[in-house]
């Protein structure tokens, strides 16, 4: 399965014929309901209403992400903040554990993980020592040998975990295609 916000399809013509010959499935994530995005997301959907069309053993599938959104943080003093968890509890309830991330040429675990550096440069959380656990992860890069990458597969809850809330708390996500903070 391959998910993704569909927004750079046109970056990758041949991703429908790939997804067939490999037998891939493909869903396609909404991340928002407000007018900006649905204006973009729409031109997503008509992309794939047109797939379907031309590659009939396409098989696409569009999630309604947004209605799930749960916090992965908390906030302190505008700063983000980690939770600390029992790492099993906060892998039980995650709703990414199975969303790895092909990002910089190198796997990651989650999304959380994935685009910490970008957060941290963002908003300079480079000084915060409760981070620290989440600057140490190292992804999977793409050098790895067979086992390695059978370890990561099938690696379960990991000690950035704790990182994250042990219980659903539930988050409102903002447009995404707006900025703004946290």
């Amino acid at each position: 399965m391959l998910v993704t916000n569909g927004f750079f399809f046109d970056r990758h013509p041949d991703l429908p014929a790939t997804l067939v010959d490999t037998n891939c499935r493909l869903e396609v994530s909404q991340h928002g309901t407000r007018q900006p995005y649905m204006d973009r997301f729409n031109a997503v959907k008509r992309t794939v209403w047109q797939w379907r069309a031309d590659y009939p053993a396409i098989r696409i599938k569009i999630r309604q992400s947004h209605r799930g959104w749960m916090r992965q943080y908390r906030v302190e003093d505008g700063k983000p903040m980690p939770f600390d968890s029992n790492l099993e509890s906060a892998y039980r309830v995650c709703m990414q554990k199975t969303c790895t991330q092909l990002f910089r040429e190198r796997l990651w675990k989650c999304p959380a993980l994935a685009y910490f550096a970008l957060m941290q440069q963002r908003l300079k959380l480079e000084t915060i020592p409760a981070w620290q656990l989440f600057r140490d992860y190292k992804a999977c890069p793409a050098s790895a040998s067979d086992e390695e990458l059978q370890t990561f597969v099938e690696a379960k809850a990991i000690p950035q975990c704790g990182l994250c809330p042990s219980n659903r708390v539930p988050f409102k996500h903002r447009d995404p295609t707006q900025s703004g903070k946290i």
